[in-house]
């Protein structure tokens, strides 16, 4: 998807690492902003977003809660 490379290039992680699932607190957090913009700006379910970023559906639909929270707070 052009969105994850985009983000990756921009935040400086690899792509491949991004879907191996590591879990340094950066790869978080940028795996938490490509989930959180592939379901709302996309429409995408989150089923698909964690095969496209090698996690399981729970750690996206978490990431997403916390985006959210992020986003409530600004």
């Amino acid at each position: 998807m052009p969105l994850i490379k985009e983000i990756c290039l921009k935040e400086g992680v690899g792509e491949q690492e991004l879907r191996l699932g590591v879990r340094t607190r950066k790869y978080s957090r940028v795996r938490a902003k490509i989930a959180y913009h592939l379901g709302h700006e996309f429409g995408i379910s989150r089923a698909e977003i964690a095969r496209q970023l090698g996690v399981c559906t729970s750690a996206i639909a978490k990431a997403i809660q916390n985006m959210e929270g992020q986003e409530n707070k600004c």
